[in-house]
């Protein structure tokens, strides 16, 4: 049985030996083996882990910030056991820090600086693994030890409490004391070691048998830090103590050595009934001093007068004495010195034992001060006395009254005779006259003489009221003062202070900042700028109701000075980065700044709907807003009218008058600092800058139709159009419908609707007037500029302007000719700001919509607009908003003498007709997968590679430049991804063209259109004034020509209807 019993035993070791061996955990996970008990010892709470033994070990490794944080330093014992357990971050044997202990000898917290408290606690995962917090009971923040530096307590990486280092530089050793003092004592008593250092105190050592105390070897006591209690005296004897300490550098100070000495035979003297403290010789005041007193040991005595040990002094009294008998004792006033006196009752028996006491003879009157004392005030009193005396006790009693009799006390024993004995401080009534007499007695017996204090308390107060300040924002900056104007209702005193207490605060300097005040009368106080501190500055206006401790009656408020001057926060457009290249749409026509704090919105002439007209020549002197365009060589100025709005007081809104950006245009604009400030008067440093790039508004108008009804053969002739697959027998695009009207309230402002666009024109072009004529319109020169509605010289007078460059600029002869991009904005001041026929977003057109005019039906020379809605016949050049995006130098436009769209050199003087709205799609492309182009918003499908080419990326074949009835022949016959094809007309033609690419090789989407040529490319159009011709668009400039005979060569892109 017992070798059975021995074999299950085997068993069981066996068994867990398997699961310990070939089952460990993977991770800190010692659950089952903590269930089996041998793991971790101890037991889970609420998840956290408390264990059942100290977990840390002489020698090991500490890992205080987890077990994957790294070691922190040896687990180390100044007396090699659990008592003074701590860990060495420096591994040098010398704890720097001290672990602190629960109940259960566990450590639970860590001491960092050797004051003997809690600096974090331990929060245990398992008996191997923990970290620190700032919090018990895994609370509060992860701490990080980080050797060398200090602890980390919000995770930031840095020490933020830097005591490990400290600790390491120090080279100081520690100085240690010892409380009570040595001496003689009759009984045991309890011993205090306080070991004391500039930066951590650490273990103390001690012995009490003379050895000398050591750490290395150890000899003696040793504790943790701070302080080791002891008692010291058992049994009677002299006792050596000596003692050291140790600070956490590892310092060490020099051996204390004090000697003790016990002995239980010496006399206890008790005394009692002690009559007073004080005596007097003068009359009615206390003569004699007496007192009982007894020894617990029989032997004999003396009393002593102003001795200072039982040797010393006047004998007054000896004899014998017995044990625990009370005997009683008087000496007259007369016997003291004047002043402070000592006694000594001494006990003899084998040894002396003594207690003393202190007796002032005081031969003057006490003196008896009220606080406050007497006056007039603001606010209720309390008074409360003061006596000042010869004996450092003070007074025996003070009597008071507040009926106007005289207090009196009989000064031998202390009865009040005559008033209030004072004990607590006397509330004064308010608002009537009171006379407060008081007396008092010293512990002599001694009288003052009667004394009186009038009082009247009023506790009304003024109200005080700003009416207005300057600056009204009540922000100065550094050299700016502030003055306000005050009024108050009652009379008084004033001081104008800093601060949130009448009673505390700095009065300030400056005018008018302290004197008397008029009920009802205003005042003026201009605060001098030294006063204010850079930030917020709480300044109160105080009226005083009374001279002495008055209430006030006040009003508050803030000053802030600011030294900062305002900076830019950020600008919309905003700048141009060539790292991360941003187009900014270019509507609105609007600069936006926000800058860094409120600014002064009514300064520089630039408070909210503020116009200011810029011109260009002659150059304006300080203007407060620069704008220019760059043509690719140099800035080119346009003349403008900007609105300013202030949309908050950080933010300024510049609303320009051309209500839009020019396209494709490099914009560079200066904002003067002389038109800025904040609202502490603080300018900008320098001027306020920007550059932006815009790019095309996303605005597409599905082609519209040519107007071109007829065909002709190669050599010009007119053929019937059936079968000719021409542009005239197609007849492919929007129908054009235009309607002149003129608006309600408006009878002489003539609008041209384009019922297909949605665009509103200007029916007649700059230069010319409306006409109506029994129910039609025309468009006749301008004789007389209206003053109401006209553009303006740089004089500001009305002119007839019919030609624009698309930049302002100055000839030789000193004309100054306007831009044309600022050319239509004066129709948006007409008829008194109601704007031309009512609209104030007149503005010159972009490319796109400027296309949407042009036809090419006209087989004479007459301007190719459309009659039906623009009646004035001016074949010359438009100006559009578009630049051309590779060459700045030239600008978009259409040459109305045939309807070609093409680019011009900038400094060209050209028409402009103005436009009001908007187009409401964008174009947009899908790749078919078939060498196809879908237009999405046209419904047009585009053969992707140019003729005679093929592949993904047309690199396939080479491309043919036919004649123009073979290129129509080709697409008519083209069967490419099962779909009818056929020869673009000029219009269609011209919608791929890529106004917004910077290349200067070819203008159409090369990812779209690959491998595109650059040179002309036929249309189904057409030249009807010389048929002989046909359009082509030319994609090196994205222009067109109709000046290509029929019988040359140009490249084919077919077209087909979709989807």
């Amino acid at each position: 049985m017992i070798l059975k019993r021995y074999f299950v035993l085997f068993q069981f070791l066996l068994l867990i030996f398997c699961f310990s061996f070939f089952c460990k955990p993977q991770s800190t996970d010692y659950s089952f083996l903590s269930y089996l008990g041998l793991a971790n010892q101890g037991s889970y709470i609420n998840g956290i882990f408390y264990p059942s033994t100290n977990p840390f070990v002489i020698g090991d490794m500490s890992h205080l910030n987890g077990l994957s944080g790294g070691d922190t330093g040896t687990v180390v014992s100044a007396t090699g056991d659990d008592s003074t357990l701590g860990i060495s971050t420096r591994n040098n044997g010398v704890a720097d820090i001290i672990f602190l202990f629960d109940e259960k000898g566990i450590p639970f917290a860590i001491d960092t600086d050797g004051n003997g408290v809690a600096d974090y606690y331990i929060c245990y995962k398992s008996t191997k693994d923990y970290y620190l917090t700032t919090g018990s009971r895994c609370t509060g923040n992860a701490v990080t030890v980080i050797v060398g530096q200090g602890y980390d307590t919000n995770g930031d990486g840095v020490a933020d409490n830097p005591i490990l280092s400290q600790i390491a530089s120090d080279s100081n050793p520690p100085n240690s004391v010892i409380s009570p003092s040595p001496g003689i004592y009759g009984s045991s008593t309890e011993l205090t070691i306080a070991c004391n250092d500039s930066v951590a105190p650490g273990n103390i050592v001690y012995t009490i048998d003379s050895s000398t105390p050591s750490f290395e070897p150890i000899q003696g006591s040793i504790s943790n830090p701070k302080l080791k209690k002891f008692t010291l005296g058992s049994s009677d004897g002299i006792y050596t103590v000596k003692y050291r300490c140790r600070d956490l550098a590892g310092n060490v100070e020099n051996v204390h050595t004090d000697p003790y000495e016990f002995n239980h035979n010496v006399p206890t003297v008790t005394i009692s009934n002690l009559n007073s403290s004080g005596v007097s010789s003068l009359t009615g005041a206390i003569g004699t001093a007496s007192f009982n007193w007894s020894s617990n040991y029989s032997g004999t005595y003396s009393i002593r007068l102003n001795a200072s040990n039982c040797q010393s002094g006047t004998i007054l009294q000896s004899g014998n004495v017995i044990a625990n008998i009370i005997n009683s004792f008087s000496i007259s006033a007369t016997s003291f010195n004047i002043g402070p006196n000592t006694i000594f009752v001494c006990a003899r028996a084998a040894l002396t034992g003594y207690q003393t006491l202190a007796i002032v003879r005081d031969e003057s009157q006490p003196s008896i001060i009220p606080n406050p004392g007497g006056g007039n005030y603001g606010k209720a009193q309390s008074v409360n006395f003061s006596c000042l005396d010869n004996n450092p006790l003070g007074c025996g009693k003070i009597a008071y009254t507040l009926d106007g009799s005289d207090p009196n006390i009989n000064a031998s024993n202390g009865t009040i005779l005559n008033g209030i004995e004072f004990q607590n401080p006397i509330s004064i009534p308010v608002n009537s006259a009171v006379t407060l007499k008081f007396i008092g007695a010293d512990l002599a017996g001694n009288l003052s003489p009667v004394q009186s204090a009038a009082y009247f308390i009023t506790t009304q107060v003024a109200t005080v009221t700003t009416n207005s300040f300057t600056p009204v924002s009540r922000v100065v900056n550094a050299t700016s003062d502030q003055s306000v104007t005050w009024v108050s209702d009652r009379n008084g005193v004033f001081t104008i202070r800093s601060g949130a207490n009448c009673d505390f605060g700095t009065i300030l300097s400056g005018t008018n900042v302290a004197g008397s005040v008029t009920a009802g009368v205003p005042v003026t106080s201009t605060i001098l700028n030294s006063n204010f501190v850079s930030g917020a500055n709480s300044i109160l206006i105080c009226v005083a109701n009374a001279a002495l401790d008055p209430l006030y009656g006040n009003t508050s408020f803030t000053i802030t000075k600011d030294n900062t001057r305002p900076t830019v926060s950020s600008t919309n457009p905003v700048d141009f980065n060539i790292a991360t290249p941003v187009f900014v749409t270019p509507s609105p026509g609007r600069i936006q700044i926000v800058f860094s704090k409120n600014m002064d919105t009514s300064f520089g002439g630039i408070s909210s709907g503020s116009k200011i007209k810029n011109v260009c020549y002659p150059i304006p002197t300080n203007p407060p807003l620069t704008i220019s365009v760059f043509d690719g060589v140099s800035w080119d100025c346009i003349d403008f009218t900007a609105t300013y709005t202030w949309v908050s007081a950080t933010t300024l809104q510049i609303d320009l008058s051309w209500i839009r950006f020019p396209e494709n245009a490099k914009v560079t604009w200066t904002l003067s600092k002389d038109v800025l400030r904040d609202v502490a008067g603080n300018t900008p440093l320098n001027d306020v800058q920007g550059t932006f790039f815009t790019a095309q508004r996303q605005e597409f108008f599905k082609p519209f139709k040519t107007d071109q009804t007829s065909c002709w053969d190669t050599s010009g002739n007119l053929v019937p159009c059936a079968g000719s697959n021409q542009d005239g027998q197609n007849q492919y695009g929007m129908v054009r419908s235009y309607t002149v009207r003129y608006y309600s309230g408006f009878a002489n402002d003539a609008v041209t609707e384009d019922n297909t666009s949605g665009l509103k024109w200007k029916t007649c072009s700059e230069g010319k007037i409306s006409a109506l004529n029994s129910g039609v319109t025309s468009c006749v020169d301008i004789v007389t500029p209206s003053a109401n509605c006209s553009p303006k010289d740089s004089s500001n007078q009305p002119v007839r302007l019919e030609y624009w460059p698309f930049y302002s600029f100055q000839d030789n002869s000193n004309q100054v000719y306007p831009s044309s991009v600022n050319g239509c904005s004066y129709l948006n001041e007409c008829n008194a700001g109601a704007g031309f026929a009512g609209i104030t977003n007149w503005r010159l057109p972009t490319q796109r919509e400027l296309d949407t005019l042009s036809v090419f039906g006209y087989s004479s020379g007459n301007a190719a607009f459309p009659s039906q809605g623009f009646p004035d016949p001016i074949a010359n050049y438009f100006w559009s908003s578009t630049l051309r995006k590779s060459n700045p130098f030239y600008a978009w436009g259409v040459n109305f003498n045939y309807g070609a769209s093409d680019v011009y050199v900038r400094s060209n003087t050209n028409n402009i007709r103005c436009v009001s709205g908007a187009g409401t799609q964008s174009q947009t492309f899908t790749d078919l997968g078939n060498e196809t182009i879908l237009d999405n918003t046209s419904n047009l499908v585009w053969q992707k590679c140019s003729a005679g080419l093929s592949g993904n990326t047309c690199n396939t074949g080479t491309a043919t430049k036919p004649t123009w009835s073979v290129a129509i022949s080709y697409c008519s016959s083209l069967s490419l991804a099962g779909r009818s094809w056929r020869l673009p007309n000029i219009k269609e033609l011209n919608s791929i063209v890529d106004m917004s690419s910077a290349s200067s090789i070819v203008t159409i989407d090369p990812v779209l259109f690959p491998n595109t040529k650059n040179a002309g490319y036929w249309s189904s159009s057409s030249y009807a004034p010389s048929p002989s011709n046909a359009w082509i668009a030319y994609f090196p400039t994205g222009g067109m020509s109709p000046f290509t005979g029929k019988s040359n060569t140009a490249y084919i892109r077919c077209v087909a209807n979709g989807p």
